[in-house]
């Protein structure tokens, strides 16, 4: 792709640069030092704190120096999602960018897009001196996504800015100002083991086909998750037959709604258990979300040596039925907002021998919510057998309206656009709630570009709406 056919070519130019670097969660280290060298190498001052978040302060362009100090904000790390069909190795393969009209979007993976788009502006901008601008702050964080440890660590004494910019949302034309705090619940399920018992059958029961999405800003459509499709699923069929369990696995990401779950199934009767799982599976497939049409469910052959007790097989599958999941409280005040939800998204085999690993992802803009879902998990992971425990806490962020950066959005998109924008609150979360407990008289904001189905696959860019939010920032840094 000729990225010198893509306005804004720097934008886009950066955006190519750091998909060719690898930046899951955890894995910044190049793409930090990318940050840090570029940005050096342009004459700002930076520094690389041991999380390696990079903090950059360049001087204000010729005429602003008066003007108040502005801050940017976004974060290197992204979520690392592929289609069962692709070969991609997040560690070593660069994303493959595809363009497809106004759609760019990646060859079978996440995009990166989420939140890419921050990293390539801050620089474009950072590397465009003729922009007018008062002095500007650029913020880069890691490990955002699965537990916002790099915006846990910085330390915001280096700060000089009240007004700050973060660039992590998804939809132009509005500007969010509150978010939901969270928590990550990690179940640890022992199990015992046993051989094959005689004349039993013994298949792969997978879950397949679903279209999964971000379990923060997606999890309001009512797509199905494959974890929970798949408990449902062994339920039914456990009541019809003895079923042994063995190589269980689901979803990868506990911020992503789950689009595939598989086991390996030693079963007594296989005429009744493939039966009561069809059944099951029209009950599902009738109240399907319209993006979930792909939904499968397949059962083939398999070979296994040793399978959980029946015991240890009813208890892990009634846990997972039992585990919250899904939307469960609306906001009162503000319509279509969710207010609570959690999202069953990973069953792994935990380090521990003979142990799974069950993660629970919970949101609520209410703390004593985010506490009840807590003790909600604990109930289902003591009732099975199990031990618990809650890590990466995360608070939300309060939904405020009239401030000064907010009205400056607002009249700024207005003027560009003639488009009336929003100022709305999400149920995702973002590093504005811990950056705000760290600087409380932090006057922010958060825009971006039209991005669509975040933590999938099919996570696009708008290329139209990436120049739109472009012009958008670069006006509101000159009016700032």
């Amino acid at each position: 792709m000729d990225y010198n056919q893509l306005e804004p070519k720097k934008v886009f130019a950066y955006f190519k640069n750091i998909s060719d670097i690898p930046r899951g969660s955890g894995n910044e280290e190049a793409v930090a030092k990318y940050v840090f060298d570029t940005v050096t190498a342009l004459g700002h001052k930076a520094v690389m704190d041991e999380a390696n978040n990079v903090f950059v302060r360049a001087k204000a362009a010729p005429g602003y120096e008066d003007r108040t100090p502005i801050m940017m904000q976004g974060h290197l790390d992204m979520v690392c999602e592929a289609n069962r069909s692709t070969k991609h190795d997040f560690l070593t393969d660069p994303i493959r960018l595809l363009l497809d009209g106004d759609r760019l979007h990646a060859d079978g993976t996440t995009l990166g897009a989420d939140d890419g788009v921050a990293v390539a502006v801050m620089l474009a901008i950072l590397d465009s001196p003729e922009l007018p601008r008062p002095e500007l702050e650029c913020l880069f964080t890691t490990d955002e996504e699965t537990g916002l440890t790099g915006m846990r660590a910085f330390d915001p004494s280096c700060v000089k800015s009240r007004r700050m910019i973060n660039l992590d949302s998804a939809t132009e034309g509005e500007a969010i100002v509150s978010c939901a705090g969270g928590v990550r619940s990690h179940v640890y399920f022992p199990y015992e083991t046993v051989p094959v018992p005689e004349n039993y059958t013994v298949c792969t029961l997978s879950v397949g086909g679903l279209f999964g999405g971000h379990s923060g800003e997606d999890i309001h459509l009512g797509r199905t998750g494959a974890i929970s499709a798949f408990a449902r699923l062994l339920y039914a069929a456990q009541k019809v037959c003895d079923i042994r369990l063995t190589n269980i696995t689901g979803g990868s990401r506990d911020n992503a709604i789950p689009r595939e779950c598989s086991a390996d199934a030693a079963v007594s009767d296989y005429a009744a258990f493939e039966t009561a799982v069809r059944a099951e599976e029209a009950k599902i497939r009738a109240k399907l979300a319209a993006d979930d049409e792909k939904f499968c469910v397949t059962l083939s052959p398999a070979a296994a040596d040793a399978f959980l007790t029946a015991e240890s097989s009813a208890k892990l599958v009634e846990l997972l039925r039992i585990l919250p999941n899904g939307v469960h409280e609306m906001d009162r005040l503000i319509p279509g907002l969710v207010e609570t939800s959690s999202n069953l998204g990973v069953i792994r085999p935990a380090e521990a021998e003979n142990t799974y690993e069950i993660v629970v992802l919970s949101r609520s803009s209410v703390e004593s919510k985010i506490d009840d879902l807590e003790h909600r998990v604990e109930c289902a992971a003591l009732l099975a057998g199990g031990t618990f425990e809650h890590i990466n806490r995360y608070p939300g962020w309060d939904f405020t309206v009239g401030s000064s950066l907010q009205q400056l959005f607002l009249d700024t998109y207005y003027n560009l656009f003639g488009r009336r924008a929003q100022i709305l609150g999400i149920h995702a979360g973002l590093e504005c709630g811990l950056l705000k407990n760290k600087v409380p008289d932090m006057d922010m904001i958060s825009i971006a570009p039209n991005i669509r189905d975040l933590h999938s696959p099919d996570e696009s860019l708008s290329v139209s709406s990436m120049a739109r939010v472009w012009k958008l920032v670069c006006e509101m840094l000159k009016n700032a």
